[in-house]
């Protein structure tokens, strides 16, 4: 039946937080409880002590109950749980169908026994002890019996499922297992039987992704290394199926079908690849089915062993096996699986039981009577667990002491009844294995264990047993030792013919210290990542010629990093096939690939096919990649096939897997793009807090944004230069806004060394062409000129004066975008992918293009006011004085000029494809939407995905934008941050004044605020915002025509995009368009400011709690009286005039009476609530504020002094219990954190 992933997800994520909090409450409750039984107190206190406290023990236990509860469901849904459903109700009633019948004395009669055993004490069976709690109303108490009962009955068969009943988890479960709303209860309703019957096992797995995603976002969030306790629900990815069957018929299918090749299987392996016509086969063939060996080492929740247990059911049928006889050997010889986490060893082991379930239904019934015969038997072997049983290890560390010598050499005698040259090379790596099983929680299947170490250690078992062996050298018992055996049977070298596997993603820079050096010792040629270490040790963990199946992200086709790793791949393994699937498995944004290859070497003219079921990049759904993938398996033909030699990949740079790539882009790979242009990765502060400022936070006077080279930087004295930080997706010319300090040639930076990196600097102040190091879609390249130092993520190409346009013009084409997908998959384009680009000099090459492009790309940066070469509004060129026709000419404009740069862009593309010799192959035509300019309406307000927007809308949304930017201006005219009458900044220095603002601008026509404060009320104030925007507009384009243009700008303020399947409607005439733009004032000013100044905003705003006072401040005119100006000036003459309208209403009340007297009660309680919010901000916050007179200093940037003055930072003082400004709460958690940290390089004042 169809799996509801959504629902699934959502009941996973709400089970896990109330399973985890039920379970602490009810530790928690044994712990305290003076009654609480000794043995269970310890059995809890011990479960506690072992899991690292009360909260690590409450995760153990909820999942254990999460399992559990998931698994009896899954038995109720496919009807093998017993005579009763165990947690499934029948009918309306909501209870558990087993419990309902125990109220009236039915029991199933395996459930229903008395315990046996020396330790019975002749205590009642299940039906007694369960009928006298309900018959005391202890239903639960009693529910919990019943289950305890069922889980003994299943705990030989599934013990890592179904713990024994006396097993502490037991002791504490969920408190409402009986209630209607339940995690019971959920379980029921999201784990549903179709018309189709029963749910498909793999439900469980995507459960048990859904319960562990919480931890893993959290792990991820905490951007910690990652050790033992974080590794497994960090690296846990469930496989969709149709990525299983394609892993699983490439490999078991294909192997099968070597050895019968008229088999009916073929007719069912969909995704089956066919050799290459003419390819020798150099894999193994399999004719029993008894003799598969197969192993997923990371098996997580038993997917690929599931449908692995289905192929080999056919092949059994096939090669006439009794079907009451398969389903026990497949489980005891085929299929095997090695996992670190418990969870996913219970769920597998499971899993694979309700597999055999499946295709012999009365497999589970004939195990119970096999395993009572057992019980019941006398001697030895007596309740022994048998045959039949999934084969999932949990691999987990062992603890046992190296041996010497002697001991080595008797336990191989002991193993093997001699001690020839080959038994004894296994002596050799025993303490090698013992040292890595102590961080087998951690290194989990990545430990290298030579065949015959499994005899060797059980050996040193039974001589502990046998009292052979001086026991004082170590604590370990015989049964640690068997425990070590147990695991390094699953382990050992050369044991499968098959292996399939969905490995673990964990990039080298994330692992832990033992992790790390772990993989540098073993895996030196793989060490980058966890997935390739489990594919290079594939070749050793198989037999030669073994079928190896993997799913692992395409970084190691591709990416430098991995170079020799490919070149050792390809020198061991005979690569079949490698599918390319795309973006977006199981929500993860980077490109996957499955890759099938035999334990076999290669010979030198051995062939690839490389499939695409999804472009590099791309998100495609499931459905079309599947149609794909099995479109091109089935047919040889297909466009989606392609063909690649051995000797082909070797040829390409780094050897690296660029199965698309030209001739001709091949042969350019013999003249990099480094002989004409370096690429250099540049430096890395390692605070970018400390060091980095957005310009507009800093004084302008510190700041020198035009250095020719880093002796002028140095003597021109100034503190802050432009830094190249990378950036959004922009092309030609932008994303110029930081500053870094690099005040005395960079002395405090290279002061923070080992943790800040200056690399290359030599190249800084030089002109360059830059890219962002990491983006989500297609490269973007930038021009910088010689004032800036780039950094790390802002990576640079420095061509010669010569080569800069056409590198420009080359890197920025659809012939680099290409390239780049296939050389660098992932989400980043480092300077190694870089300088590897294949260069081909034009035979002629027109640069005008190319700086028009850049011309036009420039003009469109600083049409900005956040560009610190922003003069003027752009909208404001021609001679109208309506706004209205303002922004139209600017819109159309704006439309023009991007499709000038789509023109320019779309022949550069075509010069460059005609170049290499791509016409066909490449892009040339640049769609609109992806013209990068700010002001091109079809890049700057494209809808989502599958979402349209017609012409009118994208019009009135470049109208809105330009009416935000004009009251934002406005707003800094009025500030004195800029002048209706001299063009760029004005006032932009620390605690400007008036006087300086004249300096500039002698003959203002419209001079600032005195005070650089604007009170937004209601116009209770003369320079009230609303008032002073309507001065500044009316004086800008005239008293005429302001009635219209305040209209119209009120009008674009409304503006609302069309929402999902609706029309576009353009925003109504507004009736009071003073009071409009005082509500956007007073709502939405503050919000569109921060955003548009990346959250460091220069307009602050003083609010009261409820904003019945606000007021705007600038930054750069702050000064330690501000404070006290805004209360005197302002806040208490709010009270005063609320006060006196209280007052006027009272004096009128007596002679009121009907509709006017309930209006005017309104009226005085809406006052009455806005007089008490002012006055309890001025005493509790304004007033206290006001007296620690803050000093600010704008080197400290924008997050640090708001905090500042906000929560009036001094010293000796604490801080304000509620901010002064509108603050957001994160910045204040990021400041407590460097200060827990004593990371405090912002000044402090006393």
């Amino acid at each position: 039946m169809d799996i509801n992933i959504n629902a699934l997800e959502s009941l996973a994520t709400k089970s896990r937080a109330r399973l985890i909090g039920q379970a602490t409450g009810a530790i928690q409750r044994l712990l305290d409880d003076p009654l609480t039984e000794a043995e269970d107190r310890r059995r809890i206190e011990r479960a506690v002590a072992h899991h690292g406290g009360v909260e690590g023990a409450a995760r153990e236990a909820a999942y254990s109950w999460f399992n559990r509860l998931t698994a009896l469901r899954y038995m109720d849904a496919v009807g093998v749980s017993g005579t009763h459903m165990v947690v499934t109700p029948t009918g309306a009633s909501s209870e558990p169908e087993c419990l309902s019948q125990a109220r009236v004395g039915a029991f199933d009669p395996r459930v229903d026994r008395a315990p046996a055993g020396p330790d019975a004490d002749g205590r009642p069976g299940v039906a007694q002890r369960v009928g006298r709690l309900l018959f005391e109303n202890r239903d639960v108490e009693a529910y919990v019996v019943l289950l305890s009962a069922y889980f003994d009955l299943w705990h030989p068969l599934i013990p890592d499922m179904f713990p024994a009943g006396d097993h502490w988890t037991n002791l504490v479960p969920p408190s409402d297992l009986l209630s209607a709303s339940s995690v019971r209860a959920d379980i029921v309703e999201g784990i549903a039987v179709g018309d189709s019957g029963g749910p498909g096992v793999e439900v469980i797995g995507w459960l048990y992704q859904f319960y562990i995603a919480e931890r893993k976002q959290q792990i991820n969030d905490a951007k910690v290394k990652i050790t033992s306790k974080e590794l497994a629900p960090v690296t846990q990815l469930f496989t969709p199926h149709w990525i299983v069957r394609y892993l699983v018929e490439n490999t078991v299918g294909a192997q099968w079908l070597r050895a019968h090749p008229g088999s009916p299987l073929r007719d069912r392996f969909d995704y089956l690849v066919a050799p290459v016509p003419g390819q020798e086969d150099q894999g193994m063939g399999i004719g029993d089915p008894k003799d598969f060996r197969v192993i997923d080492p990371a098996c997580g929740s038993g997917h690929m062993l599931t449908y692995a247990f289905d192929v080999l059911w056919q092949m059994y049928v096939e090669a006439g096996y009794p079907k009451r006889r398969i389903a026990a050997a497949i489980l005891d010889n085929n299929l095997f699986g090695a996992e670190i986490d418990a969870r996913a060893v219970q769920l597998a082991s499971f899993a694979l039981m309700m597999k055999a379930v499946e295709h012999d239904p009365g497999f589970l019934e004939r195990k119970l009577r096999e395993q009572d015969r057992k019980a019941a038997a006398a001697g030895p072997g007596a309740g022994q667990q048998g045959a039949g049983r999934p084969r999932i290890t949990h691999v987990h560390s062992v603890v046992v002491e190296d041996l010497s010598p002697a001991e080595i050499a008797q336990a191989v005698r002991g193993a093997f009844g001699s001690e020839d040259s080959e038994r004894a090379s296994v002596g050799l790596e025993v303490n090698r294995v013992i040292e890595d099983l102590r961080n087998a929680d951690t290194f989990g299947s990545l430990i290298r264990v030579p065949a015959g170490t499994a005899e060797v250690f059980e050996a040193v078992a039974r001589s502990i047993e046998e009292g052979r062996r001086d026991v004082q050298l170590g604590s370990a018992d015989a049964q640690q030792w068997r425990e070590a055996a147990g695991i390094c049977r699953v382990l050992e070298d050369s044991r499968y013919t098959t292996m399939v596997a969905n490995p673990p993603y964990l990039v080298s820079k994330k692992f832990g210290d033992g992790l790390k050096e772990y993989a540098r010792q073993s895996y030196p040629d793989s060490r980058q990542d966890l997935a390739t270490m489990f594919m290079q040790h594939a070749l050793t963990f198989t037999r030669k010629r073994a079928a190896i199946g993997t799913l692992t992200l395409n970084s190691w086709m591709l990416t430098s990093s991995f170079e020799r790793f490919r070149i050792r791949l390809l020198k061991n393994a005979s690569i079949q096939s490698i599918a390319m699937l795309g973006r977006g498995l199981a929500g993860i944004q980077l490109d996957f690939c499955a890759t099938v290859f035999w334990n076999s070497f290669p010979r030198s003219d051995r062939t690839i096919r490389f499939i695409t079921a999804s472009e590099p990049a791309t998100s495609p759904s499931d459905p079309i990649r599947i149609q794909r993938l099995q479109e091109a398996a089935q047919n040889p033909k297909s466009s989606d096939n392609i063909e690649v030699t051995y000797s082909r990949i070797t040829r390409m740079p780094r050897s690296a897997f660029l199965y698309s790539i030209s001739d001709q882009i091949l042969e350019g790979f013999k003249t990099p793009l480094t002989e004409v242009a370096r690429p250099r990765q540049g430096l890395a502060t390692a605070d970018n807090e400390r060091f980095l400022r957005l310009w507009f936070e800093v004084s302008s006077s510190r700041s020198y944004l035009s250095a020719t080279s880093r002796e002028n930087a140095e003597a021109s004295g100034a503190r802050w230069f432009p830094y190249n930080k990378g950036g959004s997706f922009r092309k030609w010319w932008g994303n110029q806004d930081y500053l870094i300090n690099w005040e005395n040639d960079g002395k405090e930076v290279w002061d923070f060394r080992p943790r800040s990196v200056v690399r290359n600097p030599d190249c800084y102040f030089k002109p360059c062409v830059s890219w962002s190091n990491v983006s989500s879609g297609s490269p973007s390249f930038r021009f910088y000129n010689e004032s800036f130092i780039f950094s790390h993520v802002g990576q640079a190409l420095f061509p010669d004066e010569e080569h800069q346009n056409i590198v420009m013009s080359f890197v920025n084409s659809t012939v680099v975008t290409k390239i780049l997908g296939a050389i660098a998959p992932g989400t980043h384009f480092e300077v190694g992918q870089i300088k590897t680009l294949p260069w081909i000099k034009p035979e002629n090459f027109d640069p005008t293009p190319i700086e028009r492009l850049i011309e036009i790309f420039r003009d469109d940066w600083d049409a900005r006011e956040t560009s610190w070469d922003f003069q003027r509004p752009p909208y404001l060129l021609g001679d109208s004085f309506l706004l209205e026709e303002l922004f139209a000419a600017w819109y159309e404009r704006s439309v023009s000029t991007a499709r000038e740069a789509q023109r320019l862009e779309s022949e550069n593309n075509r010069f460059w494809a005609g170049v290499y010799g791509l016409e066909g192959e490449v892009e040339i035509d640049v769609p609109l939407s992806r013209v990068s300019l700010t002001y091109n309406p079809r890049f700057a307000f494209a809808p989502s995905k599958d979402a349209e927007r017609g012409e009118e809308e994208y019009r009135w949304l470049h109208y809105q934008r330009s009416a935000k930017e004009l009251v934002s201006w406005l707003i800094g005219v009025i500030m004195g941050r800029y002048s209706l009458d001299a063009r760029g900044l004005v006032l932009a220095g620390q605690g400007s004044a008036l006087d300086d603002f004249q300096a500039r601008v002698p003959t203002a026509s419209f001079m600032p605020d005195a005070d650089g404060i604007i009170p937004i009320t209601d116009s209770l104030f003369h320079d009230n915002a609303d008032l002073r925007l309507a001065d500044a507009l009316s004086t800008l384009l005239g008293a005429d025509s302001l009635g219209q243009n305040l209209d119209f700008l009120a009008r674009c303020l409304a503006v609302k995009p069309a929402s999902s399947g609706a029309d576009f409607q353009p925003p109504r005439p507004v009736v009071d368009s003073r009071a409009a733009l005082l509500k956007y004032m007073k709502s939405g000013f503050l919000k569109d400011h921060e955003q548009a100044y990346s959250n460091r905003p220069v307009y602050w705003m003083f609010s009261s709690p409820k904003g019945a006072f606000k007021a705007l401040m600038y930054l750069h005119r702050y000064t330690p009286d501000t404070v006290g100006h805004v209360l005197t000036e302002y806040a208490f003459e709010v009270v005063a005039k609320l006060t006196d309208q209280i007052q006027a209403i009272d004096r009128h009340l007596p002679d009121m009476g009907g509709a006017e007297r309930t209006r005017a009660l309104g009226k005085r309680e809406k006052l009455s609530a806005q007089l008490h919010d002012v006055q309890g901000y001025i005493d509790s916050t304004l007033y206290p504020l006001s007296q620690r007179r803050i000093v600010l200093d704008l080197d400290d940037g924008v997050r640090v002094n708001r905090l500042k003055l906000a929560y009036g930072m001094r010293e000796e003082l604490d801080d304000l219990a509620s901010p002064a400004l509108d603050v957001r709460s994160t910045d204040l958690t990021w400041m407590r954190k460097e200060e827990r940290k004593g990371n405090i390089w912002w000044s402090t004042q006393k």
